[in-house]
Order: C-alpha cells, then structure tokens, then sequence
C-alpha cells in the first residue's frame, strides 16, 4: 500500500500535468512523453535520496509502451505511482510489475474510456447541441466543450486518486471481481443507445414518391412515406446508416463517402426520389 510520502498536492500536480498526456506521442512508445513528464514531481521526491533508483524511473517509464484513453490514465498512474513507492522503500521489489499493471490495463481501460468518452458522452454531446447550432446559436460550441469536457476533467482526477489509495493490489482484486469487463460491457450498451438515438432524431431522410389516386379531387395519391413509416418509424435513415456503417466496414474513406452522399443525393432529390 502506498505511504504518506505522497500528499494531495503532490497528486494534484500529476493531475495538472497530466493534461500533457498526448502533447508528444510517437508510435514506438506512443504516450511515454506525457506519462513521464506526469510523474516527473513525484518520481523526485520518491527517489530523493536515491538517484541510482530515479535515474532507473526515470528510463524504466520512457522505455515502455503505454496508451490508455486519457480521461481514466489517472488509474494507471496512480498505481504506478503507488509501485514506485513500494520500489523506493524495498531493494527486492520486482519493477518489471509496473510494466506488467500498465500493460494489463491498458486494454480494457482503453475499452472502457473510448466507450464511454468517445462513442457516448461525444455522441450525446453532439446530440444536445446540433439543434442549437443549426438555428446559428453561437452557446452551441461553447456547450458542447462544456457537456464533453466537464466529465473527463473530473474523471482524471479521480482516476489517479483512485489509483494511488488502490495502489498495487488493484489488479489482483480487478481480475478477482471480473469488474473490468462488467463496467466494458455495460459502457458498449450504452453507447450503441446513443448511437441508435442520434439516428432517428438526426438522420434526415425521407421520400417524395407518391402513386395512385390521379381522378379528380376524390381519391388523393398514397405517399410511400407514409406506408414505409406505418411499417417502421425512421426506417430510411436506418437504412441509410446500416449503408454507411458496411461501406466504412469495407475501408471506404470518410472523404469519398461525404461527397458521395452528397452528389448521390442531389440527383435523387432532382429525380424527385427523397423529399
């Protein structure tokens, strides 16, 4: 368990500094830069009197591979930080764990944060404020940031304190409760949700065909729509994801994609098809 070494000021400062996290990423070690800038505070007042052990901390950190979801990379550094502590106060402590817990979390953190973070709380971010910014509301970007920001700022922090009170017999009790993949699980539901919500109230799509009727005022044409809703509510727009989603599936571009919806709609508009 970690010690009173390390105080809450000290954890503030990883916590302002880890906001640096992806300032200077590289594929061979992909957030290395930003984790160890993070501990830099606190790995010197670990190894205050040890400067074999800081200079080791130091490498040891710069070396290995880490890329966690930034909003919850507080959890692994709080661990860490409680590891190294441990470290500083044994000459037997094994360091290669501390690769080991960054390596074993990293997964399913990664799934637990992109899912909540990116393909839920960004889609109903977007969600509240795409109605405001279409009528030209100028708060819509400033709610966006604050409906997306304000949950991540505060789950860093809480992150990393969680981290370090947990300290190294976390993953031991992680894999004994199976909560990881509980927590993964739930946050996929979730977002596929938001997902399915964002398409019938945001995906704008409708057809113009009409037949029948033609004698007279007496008998009004039948518009397709309105079997095709009577069938299924939203059924175009539905339609129009699921092809998306394959085209995407199959290494289609965004870019070919935007403007192919784009011409393929106004022909069809022009042709009278979709309203």
């Amino acid at each position: 368990m970690s010690s009173d070494k390390i105080t809450k000021k000290d954890l503030r400062k990883i916590y302002l500094r880890y906001f640096a996290l992806n300032c200077m990423n590289d594929y061979p070690g992909q957030m290395h830069n930003g984790y160890t800038f993070s501990l830099l505070p606190v790995l010197k007042k670990i190894y205050a009197d040890n400067k074999e052990k800081r200079v080791d901390a130091y490498k040891r950190h710069m070396n290995e591979y880490i890329n966690v979801t930034p909003y919850i990379a507080g959890l692994p550094m709080g661990i860490t930080i409680a590891m190294e502590e441990e470290n500083a106060k044994s000459d037997n402590f094994d360091t290669t764990t501390i690769a080991t817990m960054k390596t074993s979390l990293m997964g399913p953190l990664s799934a637990i944060g992109d899912t909540i973070f990116h393909s839920t709380l960004r889609i109903i971010a977007t969600a509240v404020i795409v109605e405001l910014a279409s009528q030209g509301n100028f708060m819509a970007p400033v709610i966006f940031l604050l409906v997306f920001n304000i949950p991540n700022i505060i789950a860093r922090y809480y992150s990393l304190t969680a981290g370090y009170h947990m300290g190294v017999g976390f993953i031991s009790k992680a894999e004994e409760s199976g909560i990881m993949d509980k927590i993964s699980y739930a946050s996929s539901v979730v977002g596929l949700m938001a997902i399915g919500a964002m398409t019938a109230v945001n995906v704008k799509l409708s057809t113009a065909i009409t037949f029948g009727g033609g004698i007279g005022d007496e008998i009004e044409p039948t518009k397709l729509q309105s079997l095709l809703d009577s069938i299924m509510p939203k059924m175009l727009p539905l339609c129009l994801v699921g092809i998306i989603y394959y085209l995407l599936g199959k290494k289609v571009g965004v870019v070919p994609l935007l403007i192919g919806l784009l011409v393929v709609g106004v022909i069809l508009y022009s042709f009278g098809i979709i309203a």
